[in-house]
């Protein structure tokens, strides 16, 4: 079952109540409200782990043959091989 990420809120919310519930003495419940935290946790970062793994493989496509510095560089400095003209109309 997959959930979609949980909102900040929620996870503040459920470390409270185990907080709360642990500071009334019930270690059962509140050892299993941290366990329920720590999946929730994990989850969400495996979820990003995947998403980044995903993007790397999809940007490894996007800049296999973008030019180098190098190359842009050239391109944007060198002459132009057009003659200039003074007005930009035609001499007659």
């Amino acid at each position: 079952m997959v959930c979609q990420p949980p909102y900040p809120k929620s996870l503040l919310a459920l470390r409270r109540l185990r907080d709360e519930v642990t500071g009334r003495g019930d270690q059962c419940l509140g050892l299993l409200l941290a366990g329920v935290e720590l999946y929730t946790s994990v989850g969400r970062e495996m979820e990003l782990l995947e998403i980044m793994r995903q993007f790397a493989h999809d940007a490894q496509e996007m800049v296999r043959n973008t030019p180098t510095v190098a190359e842009l560089q050239r391109l944007y400095e060198r002459e132009d091989p057009r003659p200039e003209s003074g007005t930009g109309t035609a001499d007659r």
